[in-house]
């Protein structure tokens, strides 16, 4: 009796699953950047002039040219395509996202981050398909995505949180209409 109580405690307080799923963490995300996200679900302010912007694509997209999404930081901010969280080493960054990556889901807890982090949400039909946790400011849909967006309209929802130290400091935003854009046949 005294083992079961114990595992079900471990069960309820240990590795607590977050609301949202996610399909896919890239640049420095981790579980940390996800849960926090969560957290502040909710809280998110509706805001143009604050919230990231759409660049690419727009419109009708061919089927046979996979784009790269890409976006602003906000519409007076650009960025850069690989953000702006420190990941290599040097001045002020020594292993500080050891898990960089362009694409993958990975769920390591890790040194905590500070910068912009971003919460892609792909809806077809009001339904959400896909979700990518992100550092980055650019994004390329898995092969098996961009297929089972074929012919449909697909719209993006991009919530950009600033975090100092994995703690939120500014945000987060989004702007007042997702963005979207068709796949072609």
């Amino acid at each position: 009796m005294k083992w079961m109580c114990l595992s079900l405690l471990c069960l309820a307080g240990c590795g607590a699953t977050p609301k949202n799923t996610v399909d896919e963490l890239t640049g420095c995300a981790s579980d940390e950047q996800w849960r926090t996200f969560d957290d502040a679900e909710g809280t998110t302010t509706i805001a143009d002039d604050r919230g990231p912007q759409l660049l690419a694509p727009t419109g009708t997209v061919s089927f046979s040219q996979k784009p790269v999404l890409h976006w602003n930081q906000d519409p007076s901010t650009p960025g850069k395509p690989d953000g702006d969280v420190p990941y290599l080493d040097g001045p002020g960054c020594q292993a500080c996202c050891p898990q960089f990556n362009m694409g993958a889901l990975t769920t390591l807890h890790l040194p905590a981050i500070s910068g912009n982090e971003y919460d892609l949400q792909f809806s077809i039909d009001g339904n959400r398909v896909y979700r990518v946790i992100t550092t980055l400011q650019e994004w390329t849909p898995l092969d098996a995505v961009w297929t089972s967006w074929r012919g449909k309209t697909v719209s993006v929802k991009i919530i950009r949180l600033s975090v100092l130290v994995n703690s939120p400091k500014e945000g987060p935003f989004v702007a007042s209409a997702p963005f979207q854009f068709t796949v072609g046949q």
